[in-house]
């Protein structure tokens, strides 16, 4: 039993110090859109995206403000190697939308992003 409990603990702690995990921690909480290919964004509209983790991915909700009306979209993220980010955002209709991202940059309070699937626009967090 102690072995069991032992190999176990081991087995979670590799685990928790993946990078994809490290990754997937700095990820968490609310960060706002500043800029999408180094152009801010117009005075009319906001975005922000929440990452609540789960292992080495999560939930997302998304909200894109224009003109002060809120759109908000739910999905699931996965961390993959470290490196890349793929978000699957909920369709209304039913089914995914699915994107994939290159983690050009995380930091604490900083977040920067490059679209790798349907065009290469750079977009820019801050916490």
């Amino acid at each position: 039993m102690k072995k069991i409990l032992f190999f176990s603990s081991i087995l979670i702690t590799i685990i928790s110090c993946s990078p994809e995990a490290m990754v997937n921690k700095k990820l968490t909480g609310m960060w706002h859109l500043v800029s999408i290919d180094s152009k801010d964004l117009d005075s009319n509209y906001k975005e922000q995206i929440d990452f609540e983790p789960d292992g080495r991915g999560g939930t997302i909700t998304e909200t894109k403000t224009t003109n002060g009306i809120p759109v908000v979209t739910y999905g699931q993220y996965a961390v993959i190697k470290s490196g890349a980010l793929t978000i699957s955002r909920n369709k209304s209709g039913g089914g995914y939308d699915d994107t994939g991202y290159d983690l050009t940059n995380i930091s604490d309070n900083n977040l920067t992003i490059t679209q790798n699937t349907n065009g290469n626009k750079v977009y820019v967090y801050k916490k």
